[in-house]
């Protein structure tokens, strides 16, 4: 065995461990992708473009790719969001490679897992194949799609399980999927499409959906009717929420202590908590402290609304130099929602205030809840809500808040309900 030379082997033994790891992911990398020949891969991907019917341009763009010999093409629901939810204000047109464009027809939907199913009217003999599931943990996969309309682009990366804190099934990606790559390929080593790019987190933290949900939206093509949108936007999102809000309901949740109190923690695996205080305020009238806790998953219907979230906090106060009068005042009752929503699609926030007894045994002084709901105009049956929840407990005050976001009246008066006894 011929060996490096002893000067080459001093040099690599001076140099830190962690560059060499660098370079040896750097050569492994590019040995891998300059190993498999993509330029054909490359010319299958399709722009697809939202067009606005009065301005005559596109008002947004995409990638899609075809998975069928009969023209079917899979691109994200957020990238043909537009016609989804105004079908009578934009088009949707597809741009190859080649320079040939044409209409595009929508046929279904996936609002949950973000995906779209496509008719091109003129296929290509050549289309991608679906991979017969997920890439093991650390297997790289190359991402392809049209950033910011400037080209064609390949991001190659590891792929790394299942996101953690997260409801839905996406796959945690290592490479930087930007602007205009959404609803391009994610392909193997052998160019099949193992998830669909969605979105990024961070310069080199991307997310893709998982190929299986993929396979069942392309196994029973159907053609949904520009009339039957919204009716089965209403149907996915009860779907999805039905029986992720009621394991909330059912279950027990746990408790620990926050300031002498007992206040919910992480509801389940996809929730996140997080704290602070103004201890380190020299200057503060008032001592703060928090726990804020949110779902990590929420769904976007169009550029104005966002829903199925689910947020609730706690904070707690006590006076530093502000008497009772003025420390009453600064508390406030202001509360907001945590999703966004126009006019055009939730009704104004109805709300209720009312003060609650103390137990004879409660050393609260007084308590008072304030809630609020909304209705959705376009997706009847689906419900914002927000809780408030203020006591007085001698110089300190408790603040609690939950908001729940696009579910049924049934199930957020249950989830309330539950919440106020956790806090009570």
């Amino acid at each position: 065995m011929i060996g490096w030379p002893n000067s080459l082997r001093k040099f690599v033994h001076q140099f830190p461990k962690w560059i060499m790891l660098l370079i040896g992911f750097w050569m492994f990398s590019n040995a891998h992708a300059e190993n498999i020949d993509f330029s054909n891969e490359y010319n299958q991907i399709y722009q697809i473009r939202s067009v606005s019917n009065d301005a005559e341009a596109k008002s947004s763009i995409g990638s899609g790719f075809q998975v069928s010999a009969s023209g079917l093409i899979i691109t994200n629901y957020h990238v043909v969001s537009d016609f989804i939810s105004e079908p009578d204000s934009y088009a949707l047109e597809y741009a190859d490679q080649h320079g040939n464009k044409g209409s595009l027809t929508l046929l279904d939907f996936d609002i949950v897992n973000d995906l779209a199913l496509l008719q091109h009217p003129n296929p290509r003999p050549e289309f991608f194949e679906l991979a017969g599931g997920t890439p093991e943990r650390g297997v790289l996969s190359y991402a392809l799609g049209n950033p910011g309309d400037w080209g064609m682009v390949m991001v190659p990366g590891p792929t790394n399980g299942f996101v953690e804190h997260s409801y839905r099934k996406l796959l945690l990606f290592s490479g930087s999927l930007n602007s205009g790559m959404s609803g391009g390929p994610s392909l193997n080593a052998n160019k099949r499409v193992v998830g669909v790019n969605v979105a990024t987190a961070g310069s080199q933290l991307s997310f893709l959906v998982p190929v299986e949900h993929v396979s069942l939206l392309v196994e029973n093509p159907r053609e949904l009717k520009p009339a039957e949108f919204d009716e089965e936007v209403t149907r996915q999102l009860k779907a999805w929420q039905r029986p992720r809000l009621q394991q909330l309901i059912e279950e027990p949740w746990d408790l620990i202590d926050f300031h002498g109190r007992s206040v919910a923690s992480e509801f389940r695996y996809d929730f996140q908590c997080w704290g602070g205080s103004n201890d380190d305020d020299d200057e503060r009238k008032v001592n703060r402290s928090y726990r804020q806790c949110s779902s990590g998953d929420d769904i976007y219907v169009n550029r104005v609304l966002n829903t199925s979230q689910v947020e609730y906090f706690f904070a707690h106060r006590t006076t530093e130099t502000l008497n009772p009068m003025q420390f009453a005042l600064y508390q406030g009752m202001g509360m907001g929602a945590d999703n966004n929503s126009s006019y055009k699609y939730s009704t104004n926030y109805v709300c209720e205030s009312s003060f609650l007894s103390p137990d004879d045994a409660s050393d609260v002084d007084y308590t008072r809840m304030v809630s609020c709901i909304r209705a959705y105009k376009k997706f009847p049956g689906l419900y914002d809500s927000m809780v408030m929840i203020l006591s007085q407990i001698g110089p300190e005050i408790v603040k609690s808040h939950i908001t729940i976001a696009g579910a049924e009246k049934d199930q957020i008066m249950a989830l309330n309900r539950k919440f106020a006894e956790a806090v009570q």
